[in-house]
């Protein structure tokens, strides 16, 4: 796909407006995979993880497209994005202690769930595809960035199955939780303005609203918890 020079000016918009939003500014490669109480989780104290390149990249490729192909691309990177959200929070109710963080994880679950059921409703209602199929139709370059996101996403779970139950558990979800909404809100800062179904852009904005404000009460429940 050759890309445009206008979509390249507005790719580098999506990730200048995604780094005002206060995503993690530390490199993937520098962050944390370790379990939580381990001696590389003590040295960096609490800070959340860092947000996946591969987010960016895919933020970049979803603007360059337009139409039903920017929609077709978004649902099948956003939707198992969500699954993954519900997969983290369903984890956070089954080990976590801290009943601030355990509510959050239950407004993560009941929200996503929603979205998951409307947009893969919505995916097979205009364009008759599976989130499955939906992949396999959208360029190469974004299924690259679908895939590696995905992968980085997998990892980040893992690490958390891996976390025992109690406190240690709620540090451990919040710092990967906040990386994962930081990369749902890149995903839909294209979609939110230019989707073609009115439908579509709401349910982006409303993601994005959502996940900034739990970053933003994750953040500050982080900060608290310092010492």
């Amino acid at each position: 796909m050759t890309k445009h020079p206008t979509r390249r000016r507005a790719a580098v918009a999506v990730v200048a407006t995604a780094l005002s939003l206060a995503l993690a500014p530390a490199s993937f490669a520098a962050a944390d995979p370790a379990p939580q109480g381990t001696a590389n989780t003590a040295s960096q104290g609490l800070k959340p993880l860092a947000t996946s390149p591969a987010a960016y990249e895919l933020g970049e490729e979803l603007a360059e497209l337009s139409g039903k192909e920017l929609e077709i691309t978004y649902l099948a990177a956003i939707i198992p994005h969500h699954r993954s959200a519900v997969e983290m929070a369903e984890l956070e109710l089954r080990r976590g202690a801290d009943a601030r963080v355990r509510a959050a994880a239950e407004d993560i679950l009941a929200g996503q769930r929603l979205q998951l059921v409307e947009l893969t409703r919505r995916l097979h209602q205009w364009y008759g595809l599976t989130p499955k199929q939906a992949r396999e139709k959208a360029p190469e370059e974004a299924r690259e960035e679908i895939d590696a996101l995905a992968s980085d996403t997998r990892a980040r779970v893992e690490e958390l199955r891996r976390t025992p139950a109690g406190k240690g558990f709620d540090t451990a979800f919040v710092r990967r939780v906040i990386p994962h909404h930081s990369a749902g809100i890149v995903q839909s800062l294209e979609v939110q303005a230019r989707a073609v179904h009115p439908e579509l852009r709401e349910a982006a904005r409303t993601a994005i609203s959502a996940q900034q404000a739990e970053i933003d009460d994750f953040r500050s429940w982080l900060a608290g918890h310092k010492k």
